[in-house]
């Protein structure tokens, strides 16, 4: 029995050794439960204690003794200890009382443990201007930490994420919140440390939002003309209305006397109706897309492109009939028209750039009307202006049509090079190149020159460049030279200079749309182009999602798309940055991060170009951005995004140390659709 008495002890001494851990435990529920008073702690702790008392006396039952008979008096014994179970009571009593006053204390100092001065700021009224410098803070603060987040991750924080990331001396509850898709923020109906306050932080924006419900078209009684706009005497119009499945953008009428309007749903698919019969057109075909052609910005009411297994055909929408089946790319431009409506446009009445694919472009001209092709699908490369089309063949040779796609000859030459703009012919005359007009008109002599493959030719200034690969580097892959044929006519002079035609390397696109949309992406000039992935044809339509990831209509996926570019804006390095191999690193991830390219984007750009800027032990660097590279090579993004980066390094290998005047770099700010490029290229 004493030894059962002695493990009590024990057990007894081990719970009054616990205070500490207690304490602590206590310490974390009180972060996360709500104090109440020190009673309802009181009352808590002593049950707490009941029932640990409960299981140990469970635990070790006190042994019965038992009553020896009655004797005589002389018999009987000295008095029997008392009974252990009486003190072992005792005992438990004092250290229940002892654990009842260790959890008061603590209770006491959870509930006082903020400090006096917390406590009376808190009490303390804020006057107004106090109220209103909070607030802005606050909202301030909100704003840096949704654009830092923002940049680094590439996602738009939702505001009770935003919210935890804010670390501020006020208790700020804003019970009306909106975080737009530019970054910023609006708030309302705040309380400052549980005081309720008049102030409201930014400006509160109208989210766009798809539209829902009926769609309805009025069209005039007396003129005939459909609106979608429901006008003020309605009476004197016929009202057209019909549902369709989900929500839908982009509600445009095909014509305003035609019988048809254009939507996209939820998707961003585009869909025509006719509004009279509540019918979807051409029903019978699984189109991928459907656009409207324009000419002299109207739009064709009675043909149609539909997009079949990724190849353009044409019908009659009037009596649904097909008049070229799905086999063309269309080209040139991929255009809108005033109201922003999507579309291809027409360079004639019913004339249409088309792509033939076998391996490499092909481009002609179709006369949709009639699927007569007036230029065959023979050209590498192609130009257009309002009188003239012209191109390069496999063979190098050059090709110029006029409008109706009768081909033009200039026998009085040797040989004709190329067109630009529909003004000016670079021609071989007796050895000589000379620049000139259509009508045969010189414009400049640049002499005798030795010429390889034709390059490039594009609209300079006020007159034209022209581009040649110099013949002795022709087959070089790098640091190869070019020879630009230049003509500025407000002076009517020109020059031959030799200059550096390596392109750009390995511009690659990033897409982040506030959602999963459709986009597509073309260029200005597409036989700039060499090297694409996927391949780009007459521009890439790809799905899109917020975190950047593309899809393409056969479901593969990309994170990025990429291409090789032949055509260099090439720079002098008046400005730039002098580099060495030892600070490449630290240089670019400086450089880069100021601009405002994100983790992602810098990590990639780097483990590309480092290892071609660490071939140097000097170099001289340059920065092209935006609004520099899109004066030569424009890039067309639908739907267009709110903000967009275009970077181009350029890099100079020197052989000593040049003191360059620093350039001047801009920030870049991203907000809602952001699209990003980065290349690069090397002198």
């Amino acid at each position: 029995m004493d030894e059962d008495i002695e493990k009590i002890d024990e057990q007894i001494q081990s719970m009054m050794e616990k205070p500490e851990e207690e304490s602590t435990a206590f310490e974390e529920i009180s972060n996360t439960k709500t104090v109440e008073t020190v009673e309802d702690l009181k009352e808590e702790a002593k049950e707490e204690v009941k029932e640990e008392v409960e299981e140990v006396l469970e635990e070790e039952p006190e042994p019965v003794v038992e009553t020896p008979p009655v004797e005589t008096k002389e018999d009987v014994p000295p008095p029997a200890p008392t009974p252990k179970k009486k003190s072992h009571l005792v005992i438990w009593i004092l250290v229940a009382g002892i654990v009842i006053l260790c959890l008061i204390f603590i209770a006491v100092l959870v509930v006082t443990r903020t400090p006096k001065k917390e406590q009376t700021d808190k009490k303390k009224e804020l006057t107004a201007a106090e109220q209103k410098q909070i607030i802005e803070e606050y909202g301030e603060a909100l704003e840096g930490i949704i654009g830092v987040y923002y940049q680094k991750q590439d996602v738009l924080l939702e505001y009770e994420d935003a919210i935890l990331l804010v670390k501020y001396d006020h208790e700020v509850v804003c019970d009306e919140h909106e975080i737009y898709e530019d970054g910023k923020v609006f708030l309302d109906e705040c309380s400052i440390d549980e005081q309720e306050v008049a102030y409201s932080y930014g400006k509160k924006q109208k989210k766009a939002e798809l539209q829902e419900g009926a769609i309805k078209v009025y069209v005039s009684k007396s003129s005939g003309k459909a609106t979608l706009k429901e006008p003020s005497n309605i009476k004197e119009y016929d009202v057209y209305s019909f549902d369709i499945d989900g929500r839908y953008s982009n509600l445009m009428l095909l014509t305003e006397k035609s019988d048809y309007v254009f939507y996209n749903d939820e998707n961003a698919s585009p869909h025509i109706y006719n509004y009279k019969t509540r019918n979807k057109a051409l029903p019978e075909l699984d189109y991928q897309s459907i656009l409207p052609f324009y000419y002299n910005d109207e739009i064709d009411s009675k043909y149609v492109a539909v997009k079949i297994n990724n190849l353009w055909g044409v019908y009659n929408i009037e009596n649904e009939s097909r008049v070229v089946s799905p086999s063309y790319v269309f080209y040139y431009p991929y255009a809108s028209n005033h109201t922003g409506s999507l579309g291809f446009k027409a360079i004639g009445d019913g004339l249409i750039p088309v792509i033939k694919y076998d391996n490499y472009n092909y481009y002609g001209v179709l006369n949709y009307k009639t699927n007569q092709l007036l230029i065959p699908c023979q050209l590498r490369q192609m130009g257009i202006s309002e009188q003239y089309i012209w191109g390069i063949d496999d063979y190098n040779d050059s090709h110029i049509y006029d409008i109706s796609g009768k081909e033009l000859f200039f026998n009085q030459y040797d040989k004709v090079y190329y067109m630009v703009d529909g003004k000016y012919i670079l021609v071989n005359d007796d050895q000589h190149i000379k620049l000139v007009t259509p009508s045969g008109k010189e414009l400049y002599d640049y002499g005798e020159k030795e010429i390889g493959k034709f390059n490039y030719g594009f609209v300079y200034k006020s007159g034209s460049i022209f581009s040649f690969i110099n013949p002795k580097a022709e087959n070089e892959q790098l640091d190869k030279s070019c020879y630009e044929f230049i003509y500025e006519a407000d002076t009517k002079t020109g020059e031959v200079k030799e200059a550096y035609c390596g392109g750009v390397a390995k511009p690659i696109l990033y897409l982040y749309p506030k959602k999963t949309t459709k986009v597509t992406v073309s260029f200005d000039h597409p036989e700039f182009l060499e090297t694409t992935y996927p391949k780009y044809i007459d521009r890439w339509e790809v799905t899109a999602k917020k975190n950047g990831d593309l899809i393409d209509a056969d479901g593969k996926s990309y994170y990025a798309l990429y291409w090789d570019e032949v055509k260099v804006h090439p720079v002098n390095f008046s400005t730039g940055f002098y580099v060495t191999k030892e600070n490449a690193i630290s240089f670019l991830e400086e450089k880069l991060t100021y601009i405002g390219l994100s983790d992602r984007e810098r990590n990639e750009f780097i483990m590309y170009w480092l290892p071609i800027l660490e071939k140097n032990e000097q170099s001289l660097v340059y920065f092209e951005l935006t609004e520099e590279r899109e004066s030569y090579s424009k890039i067309h993004i639908t739907p267009e995004p709110d903000s967009l980066l275009r970077l181009v390094i350029h890099i100079k290998k020197v052989d000593h140390k040049v003191n360059i005047k620093e350039e001047k770099l801009t920030r870049f700010n991203r907000k809602g659709f952001t699209a990003v490029e980065w290349g690069g290229t090397m002198y």
